[in-house]
């Protein structure tokens, strides 16, 4: 209940001040990036066989790895990468690229039940309000958000032809502003609302979760876990209502995301890679228009990643999730926790 200080807790100005966050590529480290994808041409590597020693980086993994840990880990909470010609490259080797990137950081989580490990976010003509579809499947605009896993990579294939715009906006700022604002709100957020896992739980779980925090602090480290759409449709499923407060509180916790103070927005190109903090930044997307020419569609490469020992977590924040930080997908739980009922608890 207390407003946070430091970079994390950032505002439009501040980013546009400070461009720190952007990661401009070399000439060396795209010669680097290319030697590696020979090397996989050469090994016949694919997506599912390719290991980090079969994309090396000499001298760009390092500064990878330093401006993750030490801006988007513990600092802002986001870089963008540019520079990358990926339109020299097929789109199986642009997927080997980001993939092979997150190697050099830490491991890569699935993408859905399905157990893909990239992200294709694309239009595939659904409907965002129809059951269990996701957002990434369709052009709908989709409202400040996090994803799955530590880390979110996102790179650039191709854009659409209008609309498409990539937005962040700072938890740690949005939480500050409520704390201002609206302070009786707060307690709503900190004991959290039900997730609808939207057809992705796993065998140890069940459709909708049971009330997880948004908003959890563990010795000092404030993390976020935030899909609207995924709350909203959590209580039709359980045959529950929203009380007028918690929709006011959600509709308010909304409109501050996206106040033009708040939000920082950016048009990716292809080849640009945003890299962004699950549990510091929000990010969102506009409604957009694809190119009507066969393969000319918007699409973007999603990846996750998991990290180890960097960040204080509670677990019952990411029980809708067994890709974030642990997996109960193949039985491990952490330290000091049990499952009854299909839901995480803290063991007796």
């Amino acid at each position: 209940m207390t407003p946070i200080t430091g970079r994390s807790a950032w505002l439009r100005r501040d980013v546009e001040a400070d461009t720190s966050w952007l990661f401009q590529l070399t000439p060396r480290w795209i010669d680097e990036i290319d030697a590696a994808v020979m090397n996989l041409r050469r090994v016949g590597a694919t997506l599912d066989s390719m290991t980090r020693d079969d994309f090396p980086l000499p001298t760009l993994a390092p500064e990878l790895a330093r401006r993750m840990w030490g801006e988007v880990c513990t600092g802002l909470g986001f870089n963008v990468m540019r520079g990358l010609p990926v339109g020299k490259y097929s789109d199986a080797e642009a997927a080997m690229i980001v993939w092979g990137l997150g190697q050099h950081l830490g491991q890569g989580v699935s993408q859905n039940a399905a157990g893909d490990k990239l992200g294709h976010v694309f239009n595939q003509g659904k409907d965002y309000e129809a059951l269990n579809v996701r957002g990434y499947q369709t052009s709908h605009e989709l409202k400040f958000h996090t994803d799955s896993g530590d880390l979110l990579g996102l790179m650039c294939l191709r854009n659409a032809k209008s609309g498409g715009l990539s937005s962040i906006s700072s938890a740690h700022a949005v939480w500050n502003i409520l704390l201002a604002e609206h302070p009786e709100y707060a307690p709503l957020f900190l004991r959290g609302f039900e997730f609808d896992r939207r057809g992705e739980e796993t065998p140890f779980q069940q459709p909708v979760s049971g009330k997880l925090p948004i908003f959890s602090d563990v010795d000092g480290d404030l993390s976020i876990r935030y899909v609207r759409q995924a709350i909203k449709t959590a209580r039709p499923k359980l045959g529950l209502p929203f009380t007028d407060e918690e929709l006011a509180a959600l509709d308010f916790f909304d409109s501050i995301s996206q106040r033009d103070e708040v939000k920082f927005s950016m048009m990716l190109e292809p080849g640009d890679m945003q890299w962004v903090n699950n549990y510091t930044v929000m990010h969102s997307r506009t409604e957009y228009v694809d190119h009507p020419e066969p393969g000319r569609e918007r699409h973007m490469l999603r990846l996750w990643i998991k990290l180890h020992g960097w960040r204080k977590l509670d677990p019952v924040q990411l029980d809708h999730d067994p890709r974030s930080g642990w997996s109960r997908r193949d039985g491990i739980l952490p330290k000091g926790w049990t499952m009854r009922d299909g839901r995480l608890q803290a063991a007796e």
